[in-house]
């Protein structure tokens, strides 16, 4: 099956096309925090490797892993960036679109969990235990759409959107997701 960049629209097919991107030095990128499509030909790979060269200087060239400090201080960035249901920019020109942005997390409710929920659906009352695994599995959906929004560079995230899925019709998978449009302020 044919592959195509991304970015160029190259074929990066293993046998017919040109060299697709380094899976190692791919994962080096994410763990730096830096967004990365995919797939990509070796040709426009090598541009996000000398943005992260820039951005980050020897420390990246050299580490595969991020320094401890780097790891806090890119925390505390994420944690800082704003989200919003609405878009609260108003005034033309306050904002630059970065694009679509999204958090996943599929959760397991086990056994005992659907049991004690049949209990409380029979009885009519509200399950605390899947109120509790759904809070959870939210904060994890909004820290990856976070993250995902500021390896593209942004302040804020507008216009989120959430939803939630049975994924086994009765059986106690749930499926959490998030989008929302990654924007840079001015």
């Amino acid at each position: 099956m044919s592959k195509f960049c991304v970015k160029c629209g190259v074929n990066v097919s293993p046998l017919t096309g040109a060299m697709e991107q380094n899976p190692a030095k791919l994962e080096q990128l994410r763990k730096w925090n830096v967004f990365v499509p995919e797939p990509l030909c070796v040709s426009c790979f090598s541009h996000y490797l000398a943005q992260a060269e820039a951005r980050y200087g020897t420390d990246f060239v050299y580490e595969e892993d991020p320094p401890p400090e780097f790891l806090k201080e890119l925390k505390l960035q994420i944690d800082r960036l704003e989200v919003f249901t609405f878009n609260p920019f108003n005034e033309e020109g306050a904002y630059k679109n970065l694009g679509l942005v999204s958090g996943y997390a599929t959760i397991g409710t086990g056994f005992l969990t659907n049991l004690v929920s049949s209990v409380d659906d029979f009885l009519g009352g509200d399950s605390a235990i899947y109120n509790e695994k759904m809070k959870e599995a939210e904060a994890l959906c909004l820290n990856k759409l976070k993250a995902e929004a500021h390896a593209k560079g942004a302040t804020a995230v507008i216009s989120l959107t959430v939803s939630f899925t049975e994924l086994t019709s009765g059986h106690g998978m749930l499926l959490i997701g998030m989008n929302g449009t990654a924007v840079s302020t001015r």
